[in-house]
Parts: structure tokens; sequence; C-alpha cells
């Protein structure tokens, strides 16, 4: 009955080393895009402010993952969706809409 033994070895080296390294570091991959401190946060007319000087026509604006979420179409009317950084609204992560979205009904 030595099989069990020789086959548990590479098998926690392999798989089950990995997979718990993997798993323990899971938290800190969820974090934050934008870690900054709600005190040195800028306000949402800063955000509009800085939009309105880009070309920007915004249609939404909202708090996701501790940075400012934001939607709407360029100056040549393309959609797109931007996290800005809440202190210095520099441009953490920016998508460009494809293809327009259907009206819901």
């Amino acid at each position: 009955m030595n099989t069990p033994r020789r086959f548990a070895k590479p098998f926690v080296r392999r798989f089950a080393l990995p997979l718990i390294l993997t798993l323990a570091a899971a938290p800190t991959l969820a974090a934050d895009d934008c870690a900054v401190p709600l005190a040195q946060w800028q306000p949402r007319e800063a955000v509009r402010q800085k939009a309105a000087a880009q070309g920007w026509k915004l249609e939404r604006l909202k708090v996701d993952d501790g940075c400012y979420d934001v939607r709407g179409r360029d100056e040549t009317g393309r959609a797109f969706k931007a996290k800005l950084d809440p202190h210095t609204l520099e441009i953490v992560k920016m998508k460009w809409r494809q293809r327009e979205r259907r009206a819901r009904r």
C-alpha cells in the first residue's frame, strides 16, 4: 500500500499547494481600483467640469470600486465608460463602446 503515499506528494505539490496559494491571494485581487481616503476626494462638480473641458457629455456619474465611474459620449458622439481617480481625476480605465445599446422597454 505504498501507492497512495507516492501519489499524495506529487498531487500536493502540483495541484493542492498552488490552489491554496491562489485562494489566499484572492482578497488582494478584489481590492478597489482607487484607494483614496474620502477626505481627499474632489467633488462631483469637479468631475463634471473635467468632462466638459474634454468635450464629454456625461450620461451617468456614480462611485464604483472607490473610483468615479462615468458614462457618456465624447466630442465625436462615440459612447464610452471611464473610471477616474477621485483625488487627481486622472483616467484609471477607459472603454469605448463599439455598438449602441438597445433602448429598454
